[in-house]
């Protein structure tokens, strides 16, 4: 198994508190710059809208971006949110960014959460699940580079077309899409789809086992499973010289996430009895509130690679051995300046990584604008 992990990192725009979007920006290519010197594989980037809460509205732009300044990573998104696009334009940048670079394209995709973003778009938050299944079915036919029409609910492809550039036989290798799984539901549906799934830490590792599980028998069930996919997570990660330390720094950054994440999402402006699909975010919701208090971190960083690196490798290899076979850290969140959280990182690539991937730093990481004083 060790020679099969690999290690990503999520670039995002977050910084100390106050810090100017222009400032954002330049933060997030130094950490690309300095993430790829410390060997990590794939740059991961997130997409939201119209609030302080990693304010990238366009992670294919981003990644285009990358992909021309640090042509060496793969790229990934965490996720794009389906039903805010239009399915063939955006079937057609994903053909261009995937022959911009000649790395890999590991697309997640999602449908949201945030009702604010939903209102903002004219769309409604409720039909959103079968947005998206149509919206990937049109990304999939899209992608094959042949001529097709589509009909759904929602969605219609009415006059026959064909998405250029073609990649089909030339990168189509390289673009890797996956579905979000957060629950036993969301699971059932991205295995019928075919999609393999794409997870972030839900706090309980043995429900997120289950989850991966759920989908392994949906998949098998209804013939979806194609070989050994790439099971990708994002795990939060705070790496110290000892537990007590790693756990001290997660209490005084992670309420800041914790608080973020409400004030972009607002789930108390939300009535979660009439969007069936999502009620099991309101229990989400409701444990992200409580860890805004500093005293119930420490049962959060059990699921996080947050400890010495002795614990983070004990921690991370439990997650490899669940079948995640692609982990990328998340350090770069709300109100974590960029010293500080490019210090956990490095010591996960210096002292953890290594141990499972032949992961090598380059003798030179941690120079340049990237470094770390």
């Amino acid at each position: 198994m060790a020679g099969e992990v690999e290690f990503g990192f999520v670039a995002s725009a977050a910084d100390a508190p106050g810090t100017p979007d222009h400032e954002l920006y330049r933060t997030v290519l130094e950490d690309v710059e300095h993430h790829a010197d410390l060997g990590y594989t794939t740059a991961w980037l997130i997409e939201h809208h119209f609030s302080d809460y990693f304010p990238t509205p366009s992670p294919l732009v981003l990644a285009s971006h990358i992909a021309a300044r640090f042509p060496e990573l793969s790229l990934g998104t965490c996720v794009l949110v389906t039903p805010w696009y239009q399915p063939l334009r955006l079937a057609g940048e994903i053909a261009m960014v995937s022959l911009l670079t000649d790395q890999s394209l590991h697309l997640g995709l999602g449908r949201g959460t945030a009702k604010y973003e939903f209102d903002a778009y004219g769309l409604d938050m409720a039909e959103s699940r079968q947005r998206f299944e149509e919206t990937y079915e049109i990304l999939a036919l899209a992608l094959r580079g042949e001529p097709f029409t589509y009909q759904g609910t929602y969605l219609q492809v009415p006059k026959q077309v064909t998405v250029r550039p073609r990649v089909a036989g030339i990168s189509s290798d390289r673009i890797h899409l996956y579905g979000a799984i957060g629950s036993p539901s969301s699971a059932e549906v991205m295995a019928k789809l075919g999609l393999p799934p794409i997870c972030t830490t839900i706090g309980n590792f043995d429900a997120q086992v289950g989850i991966l599980r759920g989908w392994d028998s949906a998949a098998a069930a209804n013939g979806t499973q194609d070989g050994d996919p790439t099971r990708p997570i994002m795990i939060n990660c705070i790496v110290a010289d000892t537990d007590e330390e790693a756990i001290r720094l997660a209490q005084e950054y992670i309420p800041r996430f914790m608080q973020a994440q409400l004030d972009h999402y607002t789930p108390d402006e939300v009535d979660w009895e009439k969007l069936e699909s999502y009620r099991a975010w309101k229990g989400q919701f409701a444990g992200m509130k409580a860890k805004t208090d500093p005293a119930n971190i420490p049962p959060w960083a059990d699921f996080q690679l947050v400890g010495s690196p002795d614990t983070v490798a004990v921690k991370t290899a439990r997650y490899i051995e669940a079948g995640f076979n692609h982990i990328f850290v998340h350090a770069a969140t709300p109100g974590v300046p960029a010293k500080v959280r490019r210090q956990w990182t490095e010591r996960f690539a210096r002292e953890v990584a290594p141990r499972f991937a032949g992961h090598k730093p380059h003798a030179d990481a941690g120079a340049g604008a990237g470094a770390v004083a």
